[in-house]
Protein backbone atom coordinates (compact mmCIF):
# COMPACT_ATOMS: atom_id res chain seq x y z
CA UNK A 1 0.00 0.00 0.00
CA UNK A 2 1.42 3.07 -0.81
CA UNK A 3 0.65 6.82 0.50
CA UNK A 4 -0.65 9.03 -2.28
CA UNK A 5 -1.18 12.11 0.07
CA UNK A 6 -0.50 13.09 3.78
CA UNK A 7 -1.27 15.26 5.98
CA UNK A 8 -0.19 16.16 9.98
CA UNK A 9 -2.84 13.68 11.35
CA UNK A 10 -3.24 10.85 8.41
CA UNK A 11 -2.44 9.61 5.42
CA UNK A 12 -4.58 8.53 2.02
CA UNK A 13 -3.85 5.41 1.01
CA UNK A 14 -4.25 3.83 -2.24
CA UNK A 15 -5.37 -0.32 -1.67
CA UNK A 16 -5.19 -2.94 -3.77
CA UNK A 17 -8.09 -2.75 -5.94
CA UNK A 18 -7.38 0.88 -6.24
CA UNK A 19 -9.67 3.00 -4.04
CA UNK A 20 -8.01 5.09 -1.51
CA UNK A 21 -9.04 4.48 2.34
CA UNK A 22 -8.09 7.24 4.90
CA UNK A 23 -5.43 6.08 7.92
CA UNK A 24 -5.08 8.47 10.62
CA UNK A 25 -1.80 8.89 12.24
CA UNK A 26 -1.84 7.15 15.83
CA UNK A 27 -2.59 9.10 19.23
CA UNK A 28 -0.69 6.95 21.49
CA UNK A 29 1.55 8.30 23.00
CA UNK A 30 1.69 12.04 22.01
CA UNK A 31 -2.05 12.41 20.92
CA UNK A 32 -2.71 15.62 18.23
CA UNK A 33 0.98 17.76 17.59
CA UNK A 34 0.41 21.55 18.50
CA UNK A 35 -2.88 21.61 20.02
CA UNK A 36 -3.41 25.57 19.58
CA UNK A 37 -4.84 27.23 23.23
CA UNK A 38 -6.08 30.20 22.40
CA UNK A 39 -8.53 32.49 24.39
CA UNK A 40 -11.65 30.85 22.99
CA UNK A 41 -10.64 27.53 23.80
CA UNK A 42 -9.31 27.93 27.08
CA UNK A 43 -12.71 29.75 28.03
CA UNK A 44 -14.49 26.97 26.76
CA UNK A 45 -13.16 24.55 28.48
CA UNK A 46 -13.63 26.76 31.74
CA UNK A 47 -17.32 27.11 30.49
CA UNK A 48 -17.79 23.62 29.63
CA UNK A 49 -16.39 22.76 33.12
CA UNK A 50 -18.42 25.24 34.88
CA UNK A 51 -21.59 23.89 33.01
CA UNK A 52 -20.76 20.46 33.49
CA UNK A 53 -20.39 21.07 37.43
CA UNK A 54 -23.90 22.61 38.16
CA UNK A 55 -25.25 19.49 35.55
CA UNK A 56 -23.54 17.12 38.27
CA UNK A 57 -24.73 19.00 41.03
CA UNK A 58 -28.34 18.26 39.81
CA UNK A 59 -27.85 14.89 41.07
CA UNK A 60 -28.21 16.10 44.72
CA UNK A 61 -31.51 18.15 44.79
CA UNK A 62 -33.53 15.38 42.87
CA UNK A 63 -35.78 13.33 45.05
CA UNK A 64 -35.33 10.52 42.48
CA UNK A 65 -32.41 10.88 40.51
CA UNK A 66 -31.98 7.61 39.30
CA UNK A 67 -35.80 8.19 37.74
CA UNK A 68 -34.77 11.23 35.78
CA UNK A 69 -31.37 9.36 34.42
CA UNK A 70 -33.71 6.51 33.44
CA UNK A 71 -35.01 9.02 31.28
CA UNK A 72 -32.40 10.99 30.03
CA UNK A 73 -30.66 7.43 29.02
CA UNK A 74 -34.13 6.97 27.03
CA UNK A 75 -33.85 10.36 25.55
CA UNK A 76 -30.63 9.49 24.62
CA UNK A 77 -30.76 6.24 23.18
CA UNK A 78 -33.84 7.89 21.10
CA UNK A 79 -31.86 10.75 19.63
CA UNK A 80 -29.17 8.81 19.11
CA UNK A 81 -30.37 6.36 16.79
CA UNK A 82 -32.02 9.31 15.15
CA UNK A 83 -28.97 10.25 13.97
CA UNK A 84 -28.44 6.74 12.40
CA UNK A 85 -32.33 6.82 10.39
CA UNK A 86 -34.45 4.99 13.19
CA UNK A 87 -37.43 6.42 12.82
CA UNK A 88 -39.91 6.15 16.24
CA UNK A 89 -41.03 7.94 18.74
CA UNK A 90 -40.22 8.75 22.94
CA UNK A 91 -43.88 7.33 22.96
CA UNK A 92 -42.87 4.07 21.77
CA UNK A 93 -40.00 4.02 23.63
CA UNK A 94 -41.58 4.67 27.13
CA UNK A 95 -44.41 1.82 26.26
CA UNK A 96 -41.34 -1.21 25.43
CA UNK A 97 -42.97 -3.22 28.64
CA UNK A 98 -46.81 -2.59 26.56
CA UNK A 99 -45.14 -5.04 23.59
CA UNK A 100 -44.35 -2.07 21.01
CA UNK A 101 -40.43 -3.35 21.07
CA UNK A 102 -41.78 -5.72 18.72
CA UNK A 103 -41.49 -3.21 16.07
CA UNK A 104 -37.62 -2.92 15.10
CA UNK A 105 -37.48 0.56 15.07
CA UNK A 106 -37.91 0.49 19.11
CA UNK A 107 -35.60 -2.54 19.63
CA UNK A 108 -32.52 -0.31 18.18
CA UNK A 109 -32.86 2.25 20.61
CA UNK A 110 -33.96 -0.44 23.57
CA UNK A 111 -30.56 -1.99 22.54
CA UNK A 112 -28.60 1.07 22.64
CA UNK A 113 -30.62 1.69 26.28
CA UNK A 114 -28.61 -1.96 27.17
CA UNK A 115 -25.65 -1.38 26.10
CA UNK A 116 -24.91 2.20 27.78
CA UNK A 117 -25.79 0.20 31.39
CA UNK A 118 -23.13 -2.82 30.16
CA UNK A 119 -20.70 -0.80 29.69
CA UNK A 120 -21.60 2.10 32.71
CA UNK A 121 -21.93 -1.55 34.87
CA UNK A 122 -18.77 -2.59 33.41
CA UNK A 123 -16.20 0.08 33.77
CA UNK A 124 -17.12 -0.35 37.83
CA UNK A 125 -15.17 -3.41 37.64
CA UNK A 126 -12.80 -3.62 34.36
CA UNK A 127 -10.72 -1.18 32.46
CA UNK A 128 -12.23 -0.32 28.84
CA UNK A 129 -10.86 -1.90 26.21
CA UNK A 130 -11.32 -3.41 22.31
CA UNK A 131 -13.19 -6.40 24.32
CA UNK A 132 -15.38 -4.28 26.22
CA UNK A 133 -16.49 -2.15 23.21
CA UNK A 134 -16.76 -5.42 21.18
CA UNK A 135 -19.19 -6.51 23.76
CA UNK A 136 -21.47 -3.18 23.70
CA UNK A 137 -21.39 -3.09 20.09
CA UNK A 138 -22.92 -7.23 19.90
CA UNK A 139 -26.11 -5.28 21.96
CA UNK A 140 -26.81 -2.35 19.66
CA UNK A 141 -27.01 -4.78 16.52
CA UNK A 142 -28.59 -7.66 18.37
CA UNK A 143 -31.77 -8.85 16.23
CA UNK A 144 -32.30 -5.30 14.33
CA UNK A 145 -31.05 -3.45 11.61
CA UNK A 146 -27.28 -4.42 10.54
CA UNK A 147 -27.26 -7.87 12.73
CA UNK A 148 -26.07 -9.38 9.65
CA UNK A 149 -23.06 -7.08 9.75
CA UNK A 150 -20.80 -9.37 11.91
CA UNK A 151 -22.07 -7.74 15.03
CA UNK A 152 -19.62 -7.83 17.99
CA UNK A 153 -16.96 -8.17 15.65
CA UNK A 154 -14.36 -5.65 13.72
CA UNK A 155 -14.75 -5.01 10.26
CA UNK A 156 -14.12 -7.51 7.62
CA UNK A 157 -14.94 -5.92 4.49
CA UNK A 158 -14.02 -1.86 3.56
CA UNK A 159 -16.91 0.38 4.99
CA UNK A 160 -17.43 3.55 3.41
CA UNK A 161 -19.40 6.94 4.67
CA UNK A 162 -21.83 8.68 1.94
CA UNK A 163 -25.19 9.51 0.77
CA UNK A 164 -27.47 6.77 1.54
CA UNK A 165 -27.33 4.22 -1.53
CA UNK A 166 -23.86 5.76 -2.20
CA UNK A 167 -21.28 3.44 -3.58
CA UNK A 168 -17.28 2.71 -2.48
CA UNK A 169 -16.47 4.89 -5.75
CA UNK A 170 -19.24 7.52 -5.07
CA UNK A 171 -18.07 7.70 -1.16
CA UNK A 172 -17.36 11.25 0.64
CA UNK A 173 -14.74 8.92 3.02
CA UNK A 174 -13.21 6.11 3.38
CA UNK A 175 -12.24 5.00 6.54
CA UNK A 176 -9.29 2.79 8.09
CA UNK A 177 -9.01 -0.48 6.05
CA UNK A 178 -9.91 -3.70 7.60
CA UNK A 179 -6.49 -5.07 8.09
CA UNK A 180 -5.24 -2.57 10.27
CA UNK A 181 -8.52 -1.61 12.09
CA UNK A 182 -7.31 -3.85 15.06
CA UNK A 183 -3.69 -1.96 15.44
CA UNK A 184 -5.29 1.62 15.21
CA UNK A 185 -8.58 0.13 17.72
CA UNK A 186 -4.97 -0.82 20.34
CA UNK A 187 -3.58 2.36 19.44
CA UNK A 188 -6.78 4.31 20.60
CA UNK A 189 -7.19 2.01 23.86
CA UNK A 190 -3.58 2.96 25.02
CA UNK A 191 -4.74 6.87 24.86
CA UNK A 192 -7.64 6.27 26.69
CA UNK A 193 -5.70 4.68 29.56
CA UNK A 194 -2.88 7.11 28.74
CA UNK A 195 -2.96 9.59 32.19
CA UNK A 196 -2.10 12.99 30.31
CA UNK A 197 -2.08 16.54 31.05
CA UNK A 198 -5.52 17.41 28.71
CA UNK A 199 -8.44 17.62 30.10
CA UNK A 200 -10.58 15.52 29.90
CA UNK A 201 -13.07 16.93 27.85
CA UNK A 202 -10.88 17.66 25.02
CA UNK A 203 -9.33 13.87 25.45
CA UNK A 204 -13.24 13.11 25.06
CA UNK A 205 -13.07 15.10 22.01
CA UNK A 206 -10.28 13.70 20.71
CA UNK A 207 -11.48 10.36 21.37
CA UNK A 208 -14.60 10.65 19.90
CA UNK A 209 -13.17 12.29 16.53
CA UNK A 210 -10.31 9.49 16.28
CA UNK A 211 -13.11 6.29 16.80
CA UNK A 212 -15.49 7.89 14.19
CA UNK A 213 -12.73 8.21 11.45
CA UNK A 214 -11.35 4.51 12.03
CA UNK A 215 -14.88 3.13 11.79
CA UNK A 216 -13.80 -0.06 12.84
CA UNK A 217 -17.14 -1.96 12.89
CA UNK A 218 -19.09 -2.30 9.43
CA UNK A 219 -22.31 -0.82 11.44
CA UNK A 220 -23.16 0.93 14.12
CA UNK A 221 -20.03 3.07 14.76
CA UNK A 222 -22.12 6.61 15.36
CA UNK A 223 -24.17 4.92 18.29
CA UNK A 224 -20.97 3.37 19.95
CA UNK A 225 -18.71 6.57 19.26
CA UNK A 226 -20.83 8.57 21.25
CA UNK A 227 -21.39 6.00 23.56
CA UNK A 228 -17.46 6.36 24.49
CA UNK A 229 -17.73 9.93 25.73
CA UNK A 230 -20.41 8.96 28.28
CA UNK A 231 -17.71 5.80 29.25
CA UNK A 232 -15.02 8.04 29.54
CA UNK A 233 -16.60 10.90 31.38
CA UNK A 234 -18.08 8.38 34.03
CA UNK A 235 -15.05 6.40 34.38
CA UNK A 236 -13.01 9.11 35.10
CA UNK A 237 -15.58 10.38 37.45
CA UNK A 238 -16.26 14.17 36.11
CA UNK A 239 -19.71 12.76 36.02
CA UNK A 240 -20.89 10.86 38.58
CA UNK A 241 -23.86 9.94 37.05
CA UNK A 242 -24.50 9.54 32.85
CA UNK A 243 -26.07 12.72 32.25
CA UNK A 244 -24.37 14.32 29.45
CA UNK A 245 -25.72 13.26 26.33
CA UNK A 246 -24.92 14.94 23.07
CA UNK A 247 -26.71 13.60 20.21
CA UNK A 248 -29.41 16.39 21.06
CA UNK A 249 -26.24 18.84 19.74
CA UNK A 250 -25.08 16.50 16.96
CA UNK A 251 -28.59 16.78 15.68
CA UNK A 252 -29.42 20.14 15.66
CA UNK A 253 -26.15 20.92 14.41
CA UNK A 254 -25.51 17.56 11.79
CA UNK A 255 -23.86 19.13 8.67
CA UNK A 256 -21.64 21.38 10.83
CA UNK A 257 -20.55 18.20 12.64
CA UNK A 258 -19.76 15.76 10.29
CA UNK A 259 -17.78 18.99 8.41
CA UNK A 260 -15.66 19.47 11.31
CA UNK A 261 -14.92 15.75 11.43
CA UNK A 262 -14.04 15.73 8.10
CA UNK A 263 -11.89 19.14 8.93
CA UNK A 264 -9.89 17.23 11.15
CA UNK A 265 -9.12 14.27 8.54
CA UNK A 266 -8.49 16.56 6.02
CA UNK A 267 -6.93 19.76 7.09
CA UNK A 268 -5.82 18.34 11.03
CA UNK A 269 -7.88 21.29 12.74
CA UNK A 270 -8.53 20.06 15.81
CA UNK A 271 -8.75 23.17 17.46
CA UNK A 272 -12.20 23.27 15.20
CA UNK A 273 -13.66 20.38 16.44
CA UNK A 274 -12.38 20.85 19.82
CA UNK A 275 -14.33 23.91 20.01
CA UNK A 276 -17.80 22.89 18.69
CA UNK A 277 -17.39 19.31 21.14
CA UNK A 278 -17.10 22.27 24.00
CA UNK A 279 -19.76 24.22 22.70
CA UNK A 280 -22.03 21.47 22.73
CA UNK A 281 -21.00 20.14 26.36
CA UNK A 282 -21.47 23.36 27.53
CA UNK A 283 -24.93 23.98 25.96
CA UNK A 284 -26.25 20.79 26.44
CA UNK A 285 -25.22 20.47 29.91
CA UNK A 286 -27.03 24.08 30.72
CA UNK A 287 -30.22 22.39 28.69
CA UNK A 288 -30.21 19.29 30.96
CA UNK A 289 -29.99 20.67 34.58
CA UNK A 290 -33.05 23.04 32.78
CA UNK A 291 -34.83 20.36 32.44
CA UNK A 292 -34.04 18.59 35.12
CA UNK A 293 -35.57 22.22 37.20
CA UNK A 294 -38.48 22.75 34.96
CA UNK A 295 -39.27 18.84 36.29
CA UNK A 296 -39.08 19.56 39.72
CA UNK A 297 -41.41 22.70 39.55
CA UNK A 298 -44.27 20.66 37.70
CA UNK A 299 -44.15 18.06 39.99
CA UNK A 300 -44.10 19.72 43.09
CA UNK A 301 -46.84 22.58 41.78
CA UNK A 302 -49.66 19.32 40.23
CA UNK A 303 -48.79 17.80 43.33
CA UNK A 304 -50.13 20.39 45.31
CA UNK A 305 -53.02 20.87 42.78
CA UNK A 306 -53.95 17.16 43.70
CA UNK A 307 -53.88 18.06 47.84
CA UNK A 308 -55.97 21.24 47.08
CA UNK A 309 -58.17 19.84 44.48
CA UNK A 310 -58.06 15.92 44.10
CA UNK A 311 -58.11 15.24 47.86
CA UNK A 312 -60.81 13.27 48.35
CA UNK A 313 -59.81 10.47 46.09
CA UNK A 314 -57.54 8.34 48.33
CA UNK A 315 -55.28 6.94 45.32
CA UNK A 316 -54.42 10.48 43.36
CA UNK A 317 -50.96 10.88 44.94
CA UNK A 318 -50.35 7.13 44.39
CA UNK A 319 -51.56 7.26 40.70
CA UNK A 320 -49.48 10.40 40.17
CA UNK A 321 -46.46 8.81 41.55
CA UNK A 322 -46.77 6.04 39.54
CA UNK A 323 -47.13 8.32 36.53
CA UNK A 324 -43.76 10.13 37.13
CA UNK A 325 -42.02 6.46 36.63
CA UNK A 326 -44.21 5.49 33.38
CA UNK A 327 -45.34 9.10 31.81
CA UNK A 328 -47.17 6.64 28.92
CA UNK A 329 -48.86 3.83 30.31
CA UNK A 330 -52.49 1.90 29.43
CA UNK A 331 -54.88 2.46 31.80
CA UNK A 332 -55.37 -1.50 32.08
CA UNK A 333 -51.46 -1.77 32.91
CA UNK A 334 -51.80 0.93 35.77
CA UNK A 335 -54.82 -1.24 37.05
CA UNK A 336 -53.53 -4.40 37.03
CA UNK A 337 -49.52 -4.07 37.72
CA UNK A 338 -50.21 -1.66 40.58
CA UNK A 339 -53.32 -3.47 41.84
CA UNK A 340 -55.50 -0.48 41.82
CA UNK A 341 -59.09 -1.55 40.82
CA UNK A 342 -59.79 0.09 37.14
CA UNK A 343 -62.78 2.19 38.27
CA UNK A 344 -60.45 3.68 40.73
CA UNK A 345 -57.87 4.21 38.54
CA UNK A 346 -60.18 5.84 35.75
CA UNK A 347 -62.07 8.02 37.97
CA UNK A 348 -59.03 9.65 39.14
CA UNK A 349 -57.34 9.63 35.87
CA UNK A 350 -60.25 11.45 34.51
CA UNK A 351 -60.25 14.32 37.78
CA UNK A 352 -56.34 14.21 36.44
CA UNK A 353 -57.54 15.27 32.52
CA UNK A 354 -60.25 17.68 33.80
CA UNK A 355 -57.05 19.66 35.02
CA UNK A 356 -55.12 19.25 32.78
CA UNK A 357 -52.16 16.78 34.07
CA UNK A 358 -53.24 13.46 31.90
CA UNK A 359 -54.54 13.32 28.44
CA UNK A 360 -55.60 9.73 26.73
CA UNK A 361 -55.24 8.17 23.32
CA UNK A 362 -55.82 4.80 21.72
CA UNK A 363 -53.16 2.03 21.46
CA UNK A 364 -52.65 -1.49 20.65
CA UNK A 365 -52.61 -2.07 24.13
CA UNK A 366 -55.76 -0.25 24.68
CA UNK A 367 -56.50 2.94 25.97
CA UNK A 368 -53.43 5.40 27.16
CA UNK A 369 -52.86 7.89 29.65
CA UNK A 370 -49.67 10.37 29.04
CA UNK A 371 -49.10 12.68 31.48
CA UNK A 372 -49.01 15.57 29.65
CA UNK A 373 -46.69 18.51 30.37
CA UNK A 374 -44.48 16.26 31.83
CA UNK A 375 -44.11 14.50 28.51
CA UNK A 376 -43.82 17.76 26.87
CA UNK A 377 -40.55 18.40 28.73
CA UNK A 378 -38.96 15.53 28.03
CA UNK A 379 -39.94 14.99 24.39
CA UNK A 380 -37.65 18.47 23.58
CA UNK A 381 -35.59 17.98 20.52
CA UNK A 382 -36.62 14.35 19.91
CA UNK A 383 -39.58 15.26 17.40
Amino acid sequence: MKAVAMNNVGSTIKQPTGYLAYVPKKLFPGGPEGLAYDVELINLVSEADRALGELNGITKILKNPDLFIAFYVKKEALLSSQIEGTECSLDEVLQVNEKTSEVKPVAEVVNYIEAMNLGLKSLEDIPFSQRLMKEIHKILLSDVRGQEKSPGEFKRYQNWIGPAGCTLQEATFIPTPPNITMEYMGDLESYYHQDSKLPPLIKAAILHSHFETIHPFSDGNGRLGRLLITFLLCERKILDKPLLYLSLFFKEHKSEYYKLLMDVRLKGDWEGWIKFFLRGVRNTSFEAAKTARELINLVEAQRELISKEIKKLSYAHTIYSILIEHPVISVTRLSKEFNINYPTVQRTLDEFERRGIVNYSLAPSGKVVKLTEYLSILKRGTE
